[in-house]
């Protein structure tokens, strides 16, 4: 049998959506969670979370939406897919199989986009750490003028001291 991360769990990879409809209890879900996500922070490397966030990146490529913004030869996404392919199998046959199999056993395409999803927020979260990222990220703050929001923050009810 095949297995493939659906579009749900790659919007999950980017931590665009939320997991739902489970048949666990809560807390006993919410623990499984936290549980799998700790053991994909603790058990991928450096190059593991880049590898996944360049193949998070790649798939955006192909959006009509970002698709002039960047292009990812066919080669190099077919090295990224067999390269994430490798790793997401690696995390849950090996690494994490322990925290993958009960949420697997209640939804396997569900399990699939936790892993993706734990990968994805520990990716980002390196990737996004960097001083150059926090300046380019700020960077669109010079085309803000405070007057634009005079009249908002003029609305706004005033604090009583």
């Amino acid at each position: 049998m095949r297995f493939k991360v659906t579009l749900a769990a790659v919007g999950a990879l980017a931590g665009l959506t939320s997991q739902a409809g489970w048949c666990a209890q809560p807390s006993e879900r919410s623990t499984q969670e936290a549980a799998l996500t700790q053991c994909v922070v603790l058990r991928t490397t450096g190059a593991d979370r880049l590898l996944t966030v360049r193949w998070l990146f790649a798939m955006m490529t192909n959006s009509p939406q970002v698709s002039d913004l960047s292009n990812v030869p066919a080669e190099r996404t077919k090295e990224l897919n067999q390269g994430f392919a490798k790793l997401l199998t690696r995390i849950i046959t090996k690494d994490c199989i322990a925290e993958v199999r009960p949420l697997a056993a209640d939804n396997l395409d569900e399990a699939f986009g936790l892993v993706g999803k734990a990968l994805g927020e520990t990716g980002m979260n390196e990737l996004m750490s960097g001083k150059e990222v926090d300046k380019a990220m700020s960077d669109y703050a010079d085309f803000i003028s405070e007057d634009d929001f005079k009249p908002f923050l003029d609305s706004l009810p005033k604090k009583s001291k």
